[in-house]
């Protein structure tokens, strides 16, 4: 991802960190991944039986198709719609969904087609189940995390600005025993600098998230939801899109092939939402953590790290490299000053304490050459990408 030589120790323990998430990330979304599948197979393995059953003949008018759908069901078959029911984990969908099979049950006669779209409906629903248990589990991780790596970043950087000790390369290290940290060489282990830590100061105490604040933070709503109303929302289109499939009008006219093709279209667009929801709250709630951590560890200013490849946005192109004050961050979207900017968006926010008096550079890939590059520590995504037009770094 971001080049990991371009920051000092705490900024590119930030980015590290990142890394994990997003890897911890990767595991959900293939979690989710698989349950899509899953839905989508079972539901079209259900559409086929009513393709093979009795729409077997060809050139059947949507009246005739009418007829054979609206023919009612024996109460038998809606055990299996229990059977889903009672899987599902999450307890408040749970309760919507016995509720929907209660008022689908009262009717006394329930037609094929009416089958269908309970089914149609309680899969988009089941998704939504699997989304809420797995996303809450990653969340509540990705927040404690952040916050706790944040905060023990926070006192290190903060010591260093408080003694002035800016050692290019060196990685420090606290002591819990000397109350000191000391900045040591990576390669030979040499410690180039030693200070004593202050008990009484502040940022030496390390404080941990309640189990209620990120319960709050987890149902907080960015702009305008939280992230288990976006999955009910994502998975409400769905259930409806997959609904409006299952008409006469429909079936008439669409062979089982072509019927095949648009639910692999319908669920395949609702997995990638899925996995864009997935990138984009963790990132939010990540940062969010940082943030609270900062102001807990009174961290006065942040930098914004953009990733170094053609796929970074233009906004945060021209944002890579900003320093703001901590008091003044603000997310959303363009018109804030603190990520995510965007869906996917890849930028990190970062402590910052003053630029290095030592220089040094910042490593980054070629696009073109994919060989390694030096630039100067202190150069923003555009110079970077100056030097990539301009072969400069040859």
């Amino acid at each position: 991802m971001t080049d990991k030589d371009k920051l000092s120790y705490w900024e590119r323990r930030a980015l590290e960190l990142e890394q994990s998430n997003h890897d911890d990330g990767d595991k959900v979304i293939a979690k989710l991944a698989k349950s899509y599948g899953i839905a989508q197979e079972y539901l079209t393995g259900e559409v086929e039986k009513i393709y093979k059953r009795y729409l077997s003949r060809s050139g059947l008018s949507e009246s005739e198709v009418d007829k054979i759908l609206n023919t009612a069901i024996t109460s038998d078959q809606l055990v299996e719609l229990k059977a889903m029911v009672k899987k599902t984990e999450n307890k408040e969908l749970k309760k919507q969904l016995q509720i929907y099979l209660s008022g689908l049950a009262a009717k006394g006669r329930i037609s094929r087609l009416e089958l269908l779209k309970a089914k149609a409906y309680l899969v988009a629903k089941q998704l939504a189940d699997v989304q809420l248990t797995e996303t809450t589990k990653y969340y509540t991780k990705t927040i404690e995390d952040a916050y706790k790596h944040t905060a023990a970043s926070s006192i290190i950087g903060q010591t260093q600005k408080d003694f002035n000790v800016y050692q290019n390369g060196a990685v420090p290290e606290a002591s819990k025993v000397k109350k000191t940290i000391k900045f040591t060489e990576p390669e030979s282990g040499k410690v180039l600098h030693e200070v004593d830590v202050m008990p009484d100061k502040p940022t030496t105490k390390l404080t941990e998230l309640t189990t209620e604040t990120v319960k709050q933070q987890l149902t907080a709503p960015w702009e305008g939801k939280n992230y288990s109303q976006r999955i009910w929302k994502n998975t409400d289109e769905l259930a409806d899109r997959l609904q409006e499939l299952f008409t006469a009008k429909e079936l008439s006219g669409m062979p089982e092939r072509e019927m095949r093709l648009r639910l692999q279209k319908e669920f395949g667009v609702s997995a990638y939402q899925a996995r864009r929801l997935v990138r984009t709250e963790s990132a939010y709630m990540a940062n969010q953590a940082r943030l609270k951590a900062w102001n807990d560890h009174h961290v006065e200013e942040y930098s914004l790290v953009a990733v170094l490849d053609f796929r970074t946005s233009e906004f945060c192109r021209d944002h890579d490299g900003r320093v703001y004050k901590v008091a003044d961050a603000k997310c959303n979207g363009f018109y804030g000053n603190f990520p995510p900017f965007h869906p996917f968006c890849r930028t990190v926010p970062v402590a910052y304490y003053g630029k290095s008096k030592n220089g040094g550079y910042r490593t980054a890939r070629d696009p073109k050459t994919k060989e390694t590059m030096k630039i100067p520590r202190d150069a923003t995504y555009r110079e970077w990408e100056q030097m990539i037009i301009k072969g400069d770094h040859k």
